[in-house]
């Protein structure tokens, strides 16, 4: 399996770092993926993927395993995370 590695620093607050994970969660949802979070991590799996997010104080931290079908998309994805993370993870 591909996989797709982030780590990146962040200044948001507690009720931030929830509603974030929760739009993360509500997300992967909609995309079909069984997501299981608990305290500060999503775990996930759907078709063609799965992975780990964690939003602790001052890191976010992701992988995520790409299937057979989804290896050709591996670097639009990546490029779509890493935007998403810019916008939703800046400082207020």
């Amino acid at each position: 399996m591909s996989k797709i590695e982030i780590s990146r620093h962040h200044q948001l607050s507690d009720q931030d770092r929830a509603s974030a994970l929760d739009d993360l969660s509500a997300f992967l949802q909609e995309l079909g993926a069984d997501v299981v979070a608990t305290g500060d991590q999503l775990t996930f799996e759907g078709r063609g993927y799965k992975g780990t997010v964690s939003v602790s104080p001052e890191l976010a931290e992701g992988s995520i395993s790409l299937g057979l079908l989804a290896r050709p998309f591996k670097r639009q994805l990546e490029q779509a995370i890493h935007e998403h993370l810019e916008a939703r993870l800046a400082a207020p």
